[in-house]
């Protein structure tokens, strides 16, 4: 399966915070490391190495979250000494986005801003949506569980306070509701050939009977999806429209399920979609993505340079063995640390 349904698709985001991009090697085993006194300080706050170790074994204990980490780039890594450890950029990504969270946490409080019970909802939906559904999210610890419903009722919040959003349950159905087709998860196939010509024989022949899984087999020039009988995999209308483009997103949004669509063009080529299956995600499933839209196009990036801005002002200081801390007007990162000179 090539997409999601779920237009967030990376580790500790909203787009970094939530979930996001993956995190050589810090000697930190994958139990615990012994790095003194703070991994962090944030203002008056503190974040202990402890606490750090906790949140890594956390993620590592979700064996299917670490394995699509894994997918984009290594969690894990070997020592001189062949121990399992943490990669740097992992354990500094980590870092980071726990930093930012205290910075949105106390900007929270020093906005007044309070998280009612409906807020709280939003954000349990929200977090269990940023991470990968239910099934992935249930598999850490329950305690690790709360602490990212947590964080992301600060980061949700913070964030519809920036962009003016209104994220209440009412709100966020009302825009479900008005919606319906962007909430549909529909799973695809096509066949692609290069010409229109082809593209449109091909319609012919399917439209007179023909199997779509046959004649993609062997007409298809899209060699990862053609021995599958053309198809792609399942997704929303925007991951279908990220992947293959508008034209190729509108055809599959309102197409019948078995009925091979009208050709469009890609790039050189052309596509004849068909969608194998729509079905309605629930409106709790869909939270997260409507949150994402609420917020608009501008909403992670308004966020960032909102923390940047937070910790220029907050004195943020990070133990040399993590590396150092950075900002410029739009991001803030955790570097790894100097490899030392042989």
């Amino acid at each position: 399966m090539f997409i999601r349904g779920n237009r967030n698709s990376s580790i500790f985001s909203r787009k970094r915070l939530m979930v996001g991009g993956v995190f050589g090697a810090l000697a930190i085993t994958a139990s615990a490391c012994n790095v003194t006194p703070y991994a962090a300080s944030v203002g008056s706050s503190y974040i202990s190495v402890s606490s750090l170790n906790s949140e890594l074994a956390s993620l590592a204990a979700n064996k299917t979250f670490v394995s699509k980490l894994t997918a984009q780039e290594p969690v894990f890594a070997s020592n001189s000494a062949g121990s399992k450890v943490f990669s740097t950029k992992f354990v500094d990504q980590v870092l980071n986005r726990r930093i930012s969270v205290d910075l949105i946490s106390q900007a929270v409080a020093k906005l007044g801003l309070h998280i009612s019970p409906s807020e709280m909802t939003v954000a349990k939906a929200t977090a269990v949506g940023s991470y990968g559904g239910t099934a992935i999210f249930d598999q850490f610890p329950k305690s690790y569980q709360a602490i990212l419903t947590s964080d992301t009722a600060d980061i949700t919040v913070l964030e519809a306070y920036i962009t003016k959003a209104n994220i209440s349950i009412p709100a966020l159905r009302s825009y479900y509701q008005a919606n319906p087709t962007q909430f549909d998860q529909i799973c695809a196939a096509h066949i692609l050939v290069p010409t229109l010509a082809k593209a449109q024989s091909l319609l012919s022949q399917l439209r007179a009977g023909a199997s779509f899984v046959t004649l993609a087999r062997s007409n298809s020039t899209d060699t990862n999806t053609a021995p599958n009988g053309g198809y792609i995999g399942c997704g929303l209308d925007a991951n279908f429209a990220s992947a293959f483009g508008s034209a190729f997103a509108s055809e599959v949004a309102t197409g019948v399920p078995n009925q091979a669509l009208t050709p469009v063009a890609l790039g050189s080529s052309y596509s004849i979609p068909m969608v194998v299956s729509r079905t309605q995600i629930s409106f709790t499933n869909s939270i997260a993505n409507i949150v994402s839209d609420k917020f608009g196009a501008n909403g992670s990036a308004s966020l960032n340079a909102f923390i940047a801005g937070e910790a220029k002002g907050a004195n943020v200081n990070v133990n040399p063995a993590y590396g150092t801390f950075s900002i410029n007007t739009s991001n803030s990162a955790v570097n790894p640390p100097a490899l030392p000179k042989p």
